[in-house]
């Protein structure tokens, strides 16, 4: 009688363990052809609240609303759009790409992040003497071209000649300026030294490891019969290879157990690079990457002002960040990866306020 009595209550004994014990959540995967699909409750996510979360952001975006949003906790799929697959530009979340590149470059010691951009292109020496490759990924080289904007704007970004080289904005480190002509010629400078196309390298060290598929890169006019991909716009992919992308980055550069990006170098890029105390006097002096930006990654850290830059949202979180609203969150104390793409325009209230405030109402979906 004893015997039957455990016979039957150990395997309850067992259950009741297992029942009062927390969640356990799948391990890290990484996709194949596609992402694997999993429940938000299987991933530890409250349904209700991540689509309380999603409904906000889609009252603050333009008409693509949340047509081309994923999100993937542990690389499973627990929200997606319907136009995932729709390809365009993603504008300035390419320079994320650009700044990978270029440590991809100083892994193999072919230039490192204090190499001279004069000692790459000897016509910088005169005005640009100090500058380093690290001043250009974290937007504080002060480099301007010549001309004004080639979009018809009031802005002396944007030259049609972005090599053709104008007096500094300011010294080296001494201030912040977000401007597009500096990330054209970061690309063209990393172009010349590695004798291949960013793109190229990108492709052969990346993309072909990680099952990224076609894509297009904007080539703005070449070196030695070399395209010189835009350092700062142009890449065109859909949603699903952005997730891929920041899927990578989620897990420190590695890829199902390979090592693509150097650990350290992901860890150096995404977190703040910019240690100027003051914003340049340019035309686009709204954009403060003080405090809050690496190697052409935003990342949630303390501003000038004392307030983290996204202060609701998780610590860990960083992100590439482009026009029309085309962004990649990674956040890695959720081991998730958050993209929202579209050709909409940017949110009226700015990115920074609305996605502060869609993390602070996801952040009540995250159960374990």
């Amino acid at each position: 009688m004893k015997t039957t009595f455990l016979k039957y209550i150990f395997p309850i004994s067992i259950l009741l363990v297992s029942c009062s014990g927390k969640q356990e959540l799948p391990e890290m995967t990484f996709p194949t052809e596609s992402w694997e699909e999993k429940s938000p409750k299987e991933l530890g996510v409250d349904k209700s609240a991540m689509l309380d979360a999603l409904d906000y952001l889609k009252s603050e975006s333009g008409k693509d609303g949340l047509e081309e949003v994923m999100i993937i906790r542990n690389g499973y799929l627990i929200h997606s759009g319907d136009s995932v697959h729709k390809k365009h530009n993603i504008y300035s979340s390419t320079k994320s790409f650009t700044s990978t590149v270029f440590g991809l470059l100083a892994e193999e010691n072919i230039l490192s992040e204090e190499t001279l951009a004069a000692t790459i292109d000897s016509n910088l020496m005169e005005l640009y003497p100090r500058v380093q490759l690290n001043h250009f990924a974290s937007m504080t080289s002060g480099y301007s071209a010549v001309g004004d904007s080639r979009w018809n704007e009031p802005s002396k970004d944007w030259s049609i000649t972005p090599y053709k080289i104008d007096t500094p904005l300011f010294e080296p480190g001494t201030a912040y300026a977000y401007w597009d002509e500096a990330q054209m010629m970061f690309g063209r400078l990393l172009t010349m030294k590695a004798e291949k196309s960013l793109k190229e390298i990108f492709d052969e060290k990346i993309a072909s490891q990680i099952g990224f598929g076609e894509y297009e890169w904007w080539a703005e006019g070449n070196y030695n019969n070399i395209p010189i991909n835009n350092g700062c716009t142009g890449i065109s992919i859909d949603a699903s290879q952005l997730a891929r992308f920041g899927h990578l980055f989620l897990n420190e550069g590695n890829w199902n157990g390979k090592q693509l990006i150097n650990r350290n170098w992901v860890k150096k890029a995404t977190k703040n690079q910019v240690l100027a105390n003051k914003i340049a006097e340019t035309d686009r002096n709204n954009v403060d990457g003080r405090g809050c930006y690496g190697y052409n990654w935003w990342v949630n850290g303390k501003m000038p002002s004392g307030t983290y830059h996204m202060p609701d949202a998780p610590k860990s979180l960083y992100y590439a960040s482009g026009f029309n609203n085309n962004m990649c969150f990674i956040i890695p104390e959720w081991n998730m990866v958050i993209i929202r793409r579209g050709e909409d325009g940017n949110p009226e209230k700015g990115k920074k306020e609305v996605y502060n405030e869609f993390f602070k109402r996801l952040s009540k979906a995250i159960q374990i």
